[in-house]
C-alpha cells in the first residue's frame, strides 16, 4: 500500500512541486491569478513574457513571489518564434498555455492581430512540447467562442444548451474574427495532441472573464466590455444580447484542478451563468448608482439592424444574436474537475472598481 501511495505522489501527470511548471503569457489578466495561486501553493513557476525590458508588465508577480512559498523565473519568448519556448520549457512537466490575444476593439487586421498569433503561437508552443520530453501534460486556455459563434447556433444542440461536444462552425475572418481565432487555435492544438501519445491535454473554454485584476497592464477584452457599459458608450441603450460569464479566480483555479487530476482530459467549458448586457449594467448601477452613465434600457432590434455598426455590431451579428436565449450546461466542469462557481455579480462590480481605482475608465 505504501508503494502505491509513493507511485501516485510521483505520477508525472500530477502537478508536482518537485518540477517546474511553465505558464506562457504569465503576466496576463487570468494568467496572473494562476501564477499567484501556484506560487502561494509552493510551486516552482516559470513564466514567459514578450519583452523582459518591460518590467512594469510583470513586476506585480515579482512582488507576489517575494512572500510566496514557491519560486518565480521569468523568461522572454515570442509566440511567433518556433524555438522561442525551448529554454522556458526545459525540465517542466506541466505547461499552461495561456498566451493568446483577446481583443474586442482596435482590430484593423484580424489575420495579423488575432489569427496568426493564436494559430501559429499554439503550433509553436505545442511542437516544442513534442520536443520537450519532460512535459507530460498541457493545460490549453481556449475560449467558449470555440464552442459557439452566434447564439443562433444553439438551435443545433440537443437540449437547447451548449456543452463541450460542440464546435464553433459559423465564425470566420470577417464575422466574429476573435471567435474564429480561438476555434482554429484549439483545433490545431487537438490535431498536434492527437498525433502523439506521450502527453495529455486539457482544453479549458472560459466564457467572458470578469473579476478584479492583479495588473493594470492587461489588454484583455474583459476590461473593454465593462468600460463600455460604464463610460457612456451605450448610454442610449444596449442590444438585448446575452453572454456567458465566469469569475477570473474560478478560471485560474480550474487550470490547477485540471493539472492536478491525472485523469482529466478533453474539453471543459467554464461558465458560471449567462446574463444580458442590460442585466450586467443593472448590477453595476445598483452598486455604483448614478455616478456613471450606465445604460438603462434595451436598444430596439430594428434600430440596431440599421445603426448597430456605429457601436461595432454588424447586421449579421444582430440577426444571429439579438433577442435570443443563451444557455449552457456546465455539469462537466463541476463534476469532473470540481469547479465551484462564484456569483457573477461580485466579479462584475469588482472589475469596475479595479478600473476606477486605477483610472482606467477612459
Amino acid at each position: 500500500m505504501l508503494q502505491k501511495v509513493e507511485e501516485e505522489e510521483i505520477n508525472p501527470h500530477i502537478l508536482t512541486r518537485e518540477l517546474p511548471v511553465l505558464v506562457t503569457g504569465g503576466a496576463g489578466y487570468m494568467a496572473s491569478w494562476l501564477v499567484k495561486f501556484l506560487l502561494e501553493d509552493g510551486y516552482k513557476v516559470r513564466i514567459t513574457v514578450r519583452d523582459l525590458n518591460k518590467e512594469d508588465k510583470y513586476k506585480h508577480l515579482q512582488k507576489i513571489a517575494e512572500n510566496a512559498r514557491g519560486s518565480l523565473d521569468i523568461l522572454e519568448a515570442d509566440l511567433m518564434d518556433p524555438d522561442g519556448f525551448k529554454a522556458a520549457m526545459y525540465g517542466c512537466n506541466i505547461v499552461f498555455h495561456t498566451a493568446s490575444p483577446y481583443l474586442l476593439s482596435g482590430i484593423s487586421n484580424p489575420q495579423k492581430q488575432l489569427i496568426d498569433p493564436s494559430f501559429e503561437g499554439t503550433r509553436n508552443v505545442l511542437e516544442m512540447v513534442n520536443k520537450s520530453h519532460s512535459v507530460k501534460k498541457v493545460i490549453f486556455t481556449s475560449a467558449i467562442s470555440a464552442i459557439y459563434g452566434d447564439i443562433s447556433d444553439i438551435s443545433i444542440t440537443k437540449n437547447k444548451a451548449f456543452t463541450e461536444e460542440y464546435w464553433n462552425k459559423t465564425s470566420n475572418l470577417k464575422h466574429q474574427p476573435l471567435a474564429f481565432s480561438k476555434t482554429v487555435a484549439e483545433r490545431e492544438a487537438w490535431r498536434i495532441h492527437d498525433e502523439q501519445e506521450r502527453w495529455k491535454m486539457v482544453a479549458l473554454n472560459p466564457a467572458i472573464i470578469l473579476g478584479p485584476s492583479l495588473t493594470t497592464n492587461s489588454r484583455s477584452g474583459s476590461f473593454d466590455f465593462i468600460k463600455k457599459i460604464a463610460n457612456g458608450t451605450f448610454k442610449a441603450g444596449v442590444p438585448n444580447v446575452q453572454y456567458g460569464f465566469v469569475d477570473v479566480r474560478d478560471v485560474a483555479q480550474a487550470h490547477i484542478f485540471a493539472a492536478q487530476d491525472q485523469y482529466a482530459e478533453g474539453r471543459f467549458m467554464l461558465v458560471s451563468e449567462s446574463k444580458s448586457m442590460l442585466e450586467i449594467a443593472n448590477i453595476l448601477h445598483k452598486k455604483f448608482g448614478e455616478s456613471f452613465p450606465f445604460p438603462r434600457k434595451v436598444f430596439p432590434r430594428k434600430m440596431l439592424y440599421f445603426f448597430g455598426f456605429t457601436k461595432g455590431f454588424s447586421r449579421k451579428f444582430v440577426v444571429e444574436n439579438v433577442d435570443q436565449t443563451l444557455k449552457f450546461d456546465n455539469t462537466k466542469s463541476r463534476h469532473e474537475i470540481g469547479v465551484y462557481y462564484k456569483p457573477i455579480d461580485e466579479a462584475a462590480t469588482e472589475l469596475l472598481q479595479f478600473i476606477l481605482d486605477n483610472n482606467l475608465l477612459d
